[in-house]
């Protein structure tokens, strides 16, 4: 059997790229060239010059290989794109989590108002205390040892190179220095998260009764996991829920209790808080549009207590008396109004209760003298 030609040795003035002295061909997995002298090949390839002079396609063959390893290690990668409409769904509804942890977090998620967890109040404190009695020992060892110094080495206080050259042990002053500001820093954290936590507001009681309803009534946690509800004089609301005041309270229980859900979901509910859960005691309400309704309520009120006055005054023109017990009313009927519906601080409480009377007062002297 004759033997197979032998690969020819190129001319040494063999003409080259421009861009590389060398170039180097890798042949696709599976095939081989029988024409081709391995051993040769493999010897131009391993020379020093030719890894020198072609670092760069080197490298990026070394990337590319490692991403296609990559690639094909990982059968998931295929499939991770092309997700049923059975996983997008799972995403959405409440009911699709499996039970326990994932529905419970799922359920938290459903609403912001449902964000309620525990400030551990007390640990916080104990915590506190703690560091702070870390700091009193270290301000003690730090006043004793400026005494001592103040008697034998005043010059140790008064330069802080004479002091470090000294000797040093854990109650020199370098070290007790080192010492406090590590705990002040502890200490200073500790405070400032206990102050973000004091800054929470307590969840209101239509949140917090929401929440325990459905903890009792879903039970996805066991009986020990579950005496953090104990704890209730210890929750806070993570989501602040901006301008709800009474009046949003009671929108919405009187839409719970007196509108069918059909209708209440149709008109209060968007779509996605709709797929959200299929339990029919889950209601989930849009407070965009309980904030609509609540605002044209107060739009309602309030042209109601700058027209009403009017009307009403223009009756008793001739009762001195009356006018006054009439503005005195009305003007308590907005004080209250601003103080239920609304969530106004004091100040601004009693700056709009005294342009609300002032007006009437104008009002009236210009009425009086037109009369």
């Amino acid at each position: 059997m004759p033997n197979p030609p032998a690969l020819a040795t190129p001319p040494a003035t063999a003409p080259t790229s421009p861009t590389s002295p060398t170039s180097t061909f890798i042949a696709p997995l599976g095939e081989s060239y029988p024409n081709v002298d391995l051993e040769k090949a493999d010897g131009l390839v391993q020379e020093p010059v030719t890894i020198q002079k072609d670092g760069g396609l080197q490298r990026r063959l070394t990337d590319s290989l490692k991403r296609y390893t990559s690639f094909v290690s990982s059968p998931r990668t295929l499939s991770s794109h092309r997700k049923s409409d059975a996983d997008k769904k799972l995403a959405q509804r409440i009911e699709d989590h499996p039970e326990g942890y994932p529905q419970l977090a799922a359920f938290i998620n459903s609403d912001e108002n449902f964000m309620i967890c525990r400030k551990y109040g007390f640990l916080r404190s104990r915590v506190l205390l703690y560091r702070q009695d870390e700091l009193r020992r270290l301000e003690r060892d730090l006043l004793e040892a400026d005494q001592e110094d103040a008697q034998d080495c005043p010059l140790a206080l008064r330069s802080r190179k004479t002091d470090e050259e000294r000797p040093q042990d854990e109650y020199s002053r370098k070290p007790l220095i080192e010492k406090i500001d590590a705990k002040l820093k502890e200490y200073d954290s500790t405070v400032k998260e206990l102050k973000n936590y004091l800054c929470m507001k307590a969840p209101s009681t239509r949140n917090l009764k929401s929440f325990v309803a459905w903890m009792q009534n879903e039970a996805p946690l066991t009986q020990e996991e579950s005496d953090f509800l104990e704890h209730q004089d210890d929750f806070v609301a993570v989501s602040s829920e901006q301008e709800a005041g009474w009046l949003d309270g009671v929108v919405e229980d009187t839409l719970k209790w007196c509108m069918p859900k059909k209708i209440r979901e149709r008109l209060f509910t968007s779509k996605e808080q709709v797929r959200k859960s299929n339990d029919p005691y889950v209601h989930l309400i849009s407070k965009y549009r309980v904030d609509m309704l609540v605002r044209l309520i107060l739009t309602i009120t309030t042209v109601g207590l700058l027209v009403g006055p009017s009307a009403v005054l223009f009756t008793v023109s001739d009762h001195g008396v009356m006018k006054i017990l009439l503005i005195l009313l009305f003007t308590l009927l907005f004080s209250a109004a601003v103080s239920l519906f609304t969530k106004a601080r004091r100040h601004e409480m009693l700056a709009a209760t005294a342009t609300y009377a002032a007006v009437l007062v104008v009002f009236l002297g210009n009425f009086s003298s037109s009369g």
